[in-house]
């Protein structure tokens, strides 16, 4: 007597098209961990970078629904994947790694907003939108810390040209997001100030909206079934 053999958990998700938006979110973070266990480990950098490369990845495949989209996808990952490995960073990869995030955030966003139907990659592309938020404005943060470098920075006590760590930005953005904001990394400049006010709000607002569409979908579902 044969049986079918079935396919593992593992195999499954990575050869499914079903767990696009659940591999994404588990790669955001895993390295959200990884960057805060690993920093300053002797040849932490490896793995850490081997994880940004697994998100780049990943992100494109869960995104790039289009021609259009994977092209996008590709030409604005590439400068930031690559100045990852060769230490290279500039102003400008920096800037195509924010604009990286935040055609990838506005792409999964305009997909939930769209979509007709509640489903777990429904769920899971939700759960990533407010994982990558937090990683687009710490972009947007180190940006400016790049360009200008103070504009972000811990307490009073730190001299004005101190840059944030990537791990301290991520920390801040996050803070800021979920406007928990314990007071130990504050922004001192207007500029500063008026990015973490559009991201506290943001953080908020994408919540009540998610609630509602989500709200919204599953009632119009249920009277059509009652139809």
């Amino acid at each position: 007597m044969s049986g079918t053999v079935r396919p593992g958990f593992l195999a499954l998700m990575f050869s499914s098209t079903q767990y696009k938006m659940f591999n994404f979110m588990v790669s955001i973070l895993l390295l959200l961990i990884l960057s805060a266990v690993l920093e300053g480990a002797e040849y932490g950098y490896i793995v850490i970078n081997t994880m940004s490369s697994i998100v780049f990845f990943l992100g494109v495949y869960a995104v790039g629904r289009s021609r259009r989209a994977l092209v996008t996808l590709i030409l604005l990952g590439l400068p930031w994947f690559f100045s990852e490995w060769a230490f290279t960073k500039s102003s400008r990869t920096i800037f195509t790694s924010m604009l990286f995030f935040i055609f990838v955030t506005a792409t999964i966003l305009e997909h939930i907003l769209k979509t007709e139907e509640v489903t777990t990659d429904t769920l899971y592309g939700a759960v990533c939108v407010y994982l990558l938020l937090g990683i687009m404005w710490a972009s947007i943060y180190g940006f400016l810390e790049y360009i200008t470098p103070g504009a972000v920075f811990r307490g009073s006590d730190v001299g004005a040209n101190t840059k944030l760590s990537t791990n301290e930005l991520i920390y801040y953005s996050y803070t800021t997001l979920a406007t928990i904001g314990y007071g130990d990394i504050t922004s001192v400049t207007p500029v500063g100030r008026i990015l973490s006010v559009l991201e506290a709000v943001f953080g908020q607002l994408y919540i009540a909206f998610l609630v509602a569409r989500l709200i919204s979908i599953y009632t119009t579902n249920a009277l059509r079934g009652k139809g």
